[in-house]
């Protein structure tokens, strides 16, 4: 049986698109499963005295950013109810849209993305308008903070070692990706007390 991998992420951060690319490297060889967890940037950075909370917002289909990204959240829930192949195949397309192709995270968007992924449409879209989708989000949004999770992606392996991950690039492809999860894990796992690394980096980088 292959090993879980949780991993949180946000449909805004280009660096959630970057490890989903290299998950899909390195899934197989490494004979890994990858469970694909919400997490809010905009619901971690607010001020919690200001009581906002994302999935109790409006949706503006029109808005670039997909409602802070509430619209692609609600769209992977509603995905995710059409089986994991569904959900794969949407969340990596949808990730692959707004990084890799620059499109809005707008309905339109949404919609297309919903069809090249072969999913049922009219399923889709009443399965996005119901309320269960927001609760969900809230319900996986705090399982990350109760890990701590402060930026996607964080991955956390079955031994319980988790750290977020930031790629900068894609590696230059499957070999250099599959050792760089390799290392990656082996560092976590192999040094728990290990708690920052990070590069220098010049103003405005």
């Amino acid at each position: 049986m292959s090993e879980r991998v949780t991993v949180y992420f946000d449909y805004v951060c280009p660096f959630s698109w970057r490890a989903a690319e290299v998950v899909e490297w390195v899934a197989a060889p490494l004979d890994l499963s990858f469970e694909w967890r919400h997490f809010s940037y905009y619901q971690y950075n607010c001020d919690p005295s200001e009581g906002w909370q994302i999935w109790n917002e409006r949706l503006d289909d029109d808005d670039d950013m997909g409602s802070k990204g509430l619209l692609p959240f609600l769209a992977s829930q509603a995905a995710r109810k059409q089986g994991e192949e569904a959900f794969a195949a949407f969340r990596l397309n949808l990730l692959r849209a707004r990084h890799r192709d620059h499109r809005p995270l707008n309905r339109a968007t949404i919609d297309d993305v919903a069809e090249v992924s072969g999913l049922h449409l009219p399923r889709f879209a009443n399965d996005l308008a119901n309320p269960e989708c927001r609760t969900v989000l809230a319900h996986e949004h705090h399982a990350a903070a109760a890990r701590d999770v402060f930026g996607t992606p964080t991955f956390v392996f079955p031994s319980g070692a988790a750290a977020y991950l930031r790629i900068r690039e894609l590696p230059a492809g499957p070999d250099e990706g599959l050792r760089l999860f390799r290392d990656y894990r082996q560092l976590l796992e192999d040094y728990p007390y290990l708690e920052t690394v990070r590069r220098p980096r010049s103003k405005g980088n």
